[in-house]
């Protein structure tokens, strides 16, 4: 009995040092971490574009295999569910299924973020005001961008175990752009397999997860905001004529596609919450390209960024 009384008295001391002595890139470290470490159910409330839905995330180690599934509460109920590499998406019925659709996940850009870069990016502030999101103790994360090129974000992160609670994009004048929010989280759930299992008279597609094959990049920027460097040091083939690159500033990542078109196309841009999609045409000898660049960032850097990308010289 004393022993187990020392032992919590030790795990707050340790929660407690933690927050009071470490920087807020500690708190996105843990954070990262917590996703794939975690075992957890939970709903939350995904926010953008003025459209609002409720999800339910389950994720666990079962038999040395990771399981994790996001379901759509609302609307058709939607269900992706992963078995390792293994990607199976669930509609209610046949007609539901949309070709090559697959739902997006919400937390997975979090899994990647790149700490080393963030502070040339961003001011990072650590809130001392106690916080609390999902009846859960919680630290809060305020990110600054030092320019005009990319958006301010907060989160706020479960004090006990590092895992993201809430999360809001900004845009300059301090607008919602984008939110992720639970309302519930367990973090010792009883999972087992049949939880991951569609539901009997459910319509399946089983998806491959292909790994984009690398290609030497022919492309580069004149100019890239501060911090945004390339992710990759080769292209990516997506297709037989397409190619693409990402980009980076530790925190938001740009997508640029590249490839041949046989006419022009003037310069659209089409926003959805804090995501911006630009597409541009650029002359390069007698060839026409189409750029096609996609990213969590203000819709200046889509456009900027669509006048400074040149064919690399052929010495490169």
């Amino acid at each position: 009995m004393i022993r187990a009384v020392l032992a919590s008295i030790l795990l707050a001391f340790q929660i407690t040092a933690f927050a009071a002595d470490h920087k807020g890139v500690d708190w996105l470290t843990r954070m990262t971490e917590s996703f794939d470490s975690l075992a957890y159910e939970g709903v939350f409330v995904h926010q953008e574009a003025g459209a609002m839905n409720s999800m339910r995330i389950r994720h666990g180690l079962i038999g040395g295999v990771e399981y994790e599934s996001l379901e759509d509460l609302d609307g058709k109920r939607v269900e992706v569910i992963r078995a390792d590499d293994s990607v199976i998406c669930v509609f209610p019925e046949k007609e539901d299924y949309t070709t090559g659709f697959v739902p997006g996940e919400p937390f997975k850009r979090f899994r990647e973020l790149d700490q080393g870069r963030l502070e040339s990016a961003y001011d990072i502030q650590v809130i001392k005001e106690p916080q609390r999101i999902a009846s859960r103790d919680a630290v809060k994360l305020v990110l600054t961008p030092k320019d005009e090129y990319r958006h301010g974000h907060e989160f706020w992160i479960d004090k006990s175990n590092g895992f993201l609670l809430k999360h809001d994009v900004l845009d300059a004048q301090f607008k919602l752009l984008e939110r992720i929010q639970f309302t519930s989280v367990d973090f010792s759930p009883d999972l087992k397999e049949e939880d991951f299992t569609p539901k009997k008279g459910s319509y399946t597609q089983q998806f491959v997860e292909m790994k984009p094959q690398p290609v030497a990049n022919d492309w580069t920027f004149e100019w890239l905001p501060e911090g945004f460097s390339l992710v990759w040091p080769y292209a990516r083939r997506m297709n037989e004529h397409t190619k693409m690159l990402l980009l980076s500033d530790g925190m938001s990542t740009i997508s640029v596609f590249v490839e041949p078109s046989d006419r022009k196309r003037p310069q659209t841009l089409m926003n959805l919450g804090a995501t911006i999609a630009g597409e541009n045409s650029i002359q390069v000898g007698e060839q026409t390209y189409l750029l096609t660049l996609v990213g969590e960032v203000p819709a200046q850097t889509i456009q900027r960024l669509m006048t400074v990308i040149m064919p690399k010289p052929n010495n490169d």
